[in-house]
């Protein structure tokens, strides 16, 4: 790659995150998407700006994470955020405490070595540039100066390990502070079992995970909910919940049509066709009632169905 390409690549992936930027600006700010972006704030019945600029940038996250502390995560969004953002904060220490020591090392050795590079020892198509000339590849072979990078490799390693370490022990004091808190939470009381054996004759895998676990936790064990595969219940639900918008929306049009001066209303008509547009022409209010009709009780055999013969190898356990 030659100077020029990379400057433009660097210019168009910095285009793309400004307009990603504005982008999450415009969508943040409309009423309909604060349970996309402000969903904890929202469930804790505060307002989605609360204790935030009412002007906000594009860039103002930036400095809400820079000024907020892990208190405060915690506290709006749960450890697990904390955790992410440790995360985050190790993955920069290892990339500026390795920068910082291998950039004014390793350029200036690979800078002003005298290797001469061979089109066979590159991928760049036979076009040697000044950026070829800052890697390891223009040190001349059995150089000392490659000694440099033996070593640098070594600390590369030791940074990642201690602040791997660090950021491990850090996580387990925020997992441990979490679990001693007196503050109920519902996912402490939940686990989920995998690989359970297959039930004995005459016995159901229900019956055999709460016997199981009221055997060994007599006193907490509460029930258990096998996991069962919910992919044709949830075809069924999904277009049972879709034919209900629709007659709530055809029920909502016939109620206004009735407001406008016309007593009687006009009732809404729709197609039997694909997505309304061909077919014979039916009374829409008629028809979407006729069709949850039919739905709701192939939703409830398909139900049991479900739970009879499509139950997987797992459950969750409440206790």
């Amino acid at each position: 790659m030659d100077f020029n390409s990379f400057l433009t690549s660097l210019g168009t992936s910095f285009v793309l995150f400004v307009v990603l930027m504005f982008l999450f600006t415009w969508l943040s700010r409309r009423p309909g998407n604060h349970v996309v972006y402000y969903p904890n704030r929202i469930l804790r019945g505060m307002d989605p700006y609360e204790g935030l600029r009412a002007s906000r940038n594009p860039f103002a996250w930036i400095r809400e994470a820079l000024v907020s502390t892990e208190a405060d995560v915690i506290r709006m969004s749960g450890v697990d955020s904390a955790v992410y953002f440790v995360f985050l904060t190790t993955v920069l220490g290892i990339l500026v405490l390795s920068g910082l020591v291998l950039l004014p090392v390793l350029l200036p050795v690979a800078a002003t070595a005298h290797g001469v590079m061979k089109s066979s020892d590159t991928t760049s198509e036979g076009s040697f540039n000044d950026l070829d000339k800052l890697s390891m590849g223009h040190v001349e072979q059995k150089s000392a100066r490659l000694w440099a990078f033996v070593i640098a490799t070594y600390w590369v390693s030791f940074v990642t390990y201690c602040l791997l370490w660090k950021a491990y022990k850090h996580v387990s004091d925020l997992r441990a502070a979490a679990l001693m808190s007196p503050d109920v939470k519902n996912e402490q009381f939940a686990v989920v079992v995998r690989d359970i054996p297959p039930a004995p004759e005459g016995q159901t895998i229900k019956e055999q995970v709460d016997s199981y676990f009221r055997a060994i936790y007599p006193d907490t064990f509460y029930r258990s909910m096998v996991v069962t595969d919910n992919k044709q219940v949830n075809k069924i639900y999904e277009e049972l919940e879709g034919y209900r918008k629709k007659l709530a929306r055809a029920e909502a049009i016939y109620a206004e049509s009735k407001a406008t001066g016309n007593p009687e209303g006009t009732r809404p008509t729709t197609k039997t066709g694909f997505l309304g547009l061909i077919g014979e022409k039916v009374d829409a209010i008629e028809y979407y009632d006729e069709k949850i009709k039919e739905l709701i009780p192939k939703l409830v055999a398909e139900q049991k169905v479900t739970l009879k013969d499509r139950q997987q190898s797992a459950a969750i356990i409440f206790f």
